[in-house]
């Protein structure tokens, strides 16, 4: 799914490309994905673009009447920013035209995102987990203290802290992995098993993969958008390759319903915990 690093570059590659521009035409393809009480033409043809922003998992496109357009890739939402006269994809659910001839398209291979058109003055409560939102994962300005007070206050094994939207907000599957194989510490691990050193080993961590993520993925990023960047990850997608720190081979187990990647000798498990 797109995560903290994806979005951010988005939102300041979308907003360098139409923020100030009208919206010429709008095209529905898919409106499964619409959570609207109007058609979507009818709210913002006319409309200019007045800002792009990015909260943790979620894109909000605010518009000058204060109509706002949130986004919640999911899965598999991805945007492309083409010519107009660019063939269609298949999956693809809207597309915003905006005259200087652009066009923002939203799909979907999976169908899993969520759109949400909110008219002016309406409260972000609208938006299923949108207010419940922690701190921004790629802009924490928490002290080790307080990070670790924060963290200890669950008894959360540390992926699913980490993927806690209330906690931090904006990390899935893939930097979840990345952030613990950089910090050595094992998924299952849970917070009140940590250390001082650890926990503030964890935090460096999340700063630094969060960081080099967004270097990466704007560096490699193509101008009409549309694909996830994953080349620069440790350890995430890379079960059997070597690891990149001490060479043993990457694992993948099962953490619930979703897929882990990590190095069994970084990231020594937890007593009674076999991988």
């Amino acid at each position: 799914m797109p995560e903290w690093p994806d979005l951010y570059v988005l939102r300041s590659r979308i907003a360098r490309a139409a923020a100030g521009r009208r919206v010429a035409r709008v095209r529905v393809h898919d409106p499964l994905v619409l959570r609207a009480t109007r058609p979507l033409d009818e709210a913002l043809t006319g409309r200019s673009l007045a800002d792009v922003v990015h909260r943790g998992r979620f894109l909000v496109f605010a518009f000058d009447d204060g109509t706002r357009l949130v986004v919640n890739p999911m899965l598999s939402g991805l945007f492309d920013l083409v010519p107009p006269a660019t063939k269609m994809r298949a999956t693809t659910a809207f597309a915003l035209t905006f005259e200087g001839d652009l066009d923002l398209r939203y799909r979907d291979d999976t169908r899993m995102g969520k759109v949400y058109l909110l008219p002016a003055g309406a409260d972000d409560s609208a938006v299923p987990h949108y207010a419940e939102q922690g701190a921004e994962a790629g802009a924490l300005a928490w002290s080790a203290d307080e990070f670790a007070a924060r963290a200890k206050r669950t008894r959360r094994e540390l992926r699913n802290l980490l993927m806690d939207d209330r906690f931090v907000a904006g990390i899935g599957n893939a930097y979840a992995d990345e952030i613990l194989w950089a910090a050595r510490l094992h998924p299952k691990r849970r917070v009140a098993s940590l250390d001082e050193g650890e926990l503030d080993r964890l935090r460096g961590a999340l700063h630094a993969t969060l960081e080099r993520a967004a270097e990466s993925v704007e560096a490699e990023l193509p101008p009409e958008l549309g694909v996830k960047v994953r080349t620069h990850l440790s350890v995430r997608g890379r079960a059997g390759e070597p690891c990149p720190r001490c060479g043993a081979r990457i694992v993948r187990t099962r953490h619930g319903l979703d897929e882990t990647y990590l190095c069994p000798r970084c990231q020594p498990p937890p007593k009674g915990q076999l991988r």
